[in-house]
């Protein structure tokens, strides 16, 4: 998949790396802050499926480009398996972020289906799945441009 003979991945993985750590943010955020829930509840789950879906599309261009260049090169491998992750992860976040949306109680909101032990729980999941999001993204990222600058590019 090319735009003007330029592989789309290198464009697209720019949503993914924008989207995925500001969605893990506002995650965190959500789940830490109770008094910040009313505006942060629908920022939330909207930017993580956002990002579930750029990652989604980054993989999906970037498994394109790798059968474009052939070859099984370990530095593409590895970023691969890291996607794979990442991707999984983002997914993940997009699910949870979601049944906070419905479960987590918000003031001056209708919602929050949850007692306080489920808010609690679901709390400390959201931050932990946010979390490993945040890291996955850092470690894809440096695989990826190890990839490009000792491997294909360079």
């Amino acid at each position: 998949m090319t735009i003007s003979g330029i592989p789309l991945h290198p464009l697209v993985v720019h949503a993914a790396v924008v989207l995925a750590p500001v969605a893990a943010l506002a995650a965190i955020a959500y789940a830490v802050l109770p008094r910040g829930r009313a505006w942060l509840r629908h920022a939330a789950a909207v930017v993580a499926v956002g990002a579930a879906a750029s990652v989604q599309l980054a993989a999906m261009t970037g498994d394109s480009l790798a059968s474009t260049l052939g070859g099984a090169n370990p530095l593409v491998q590895d970023h691969e398996a890291w996607a794979g992750r990442l991707q999984a992860a983002t997914w993940v976040l997009a699910g949870v972020a979601l049944l906070a949306w419905w479960a987590l109680p918000v003031r001056g909101v209708r919602g929050g289906q949850g007692g306080q032990a489920v808010a609690t729980v679901l709390g400390v999941v959201l931050a932990l799945v946010a979390a490993t999001v945040l890291v996955l993204v850092v470690l894809t990222g440096h695989s990826g441009a190890e990839a490009v600058w000792k491997g294909v590019g360079g």
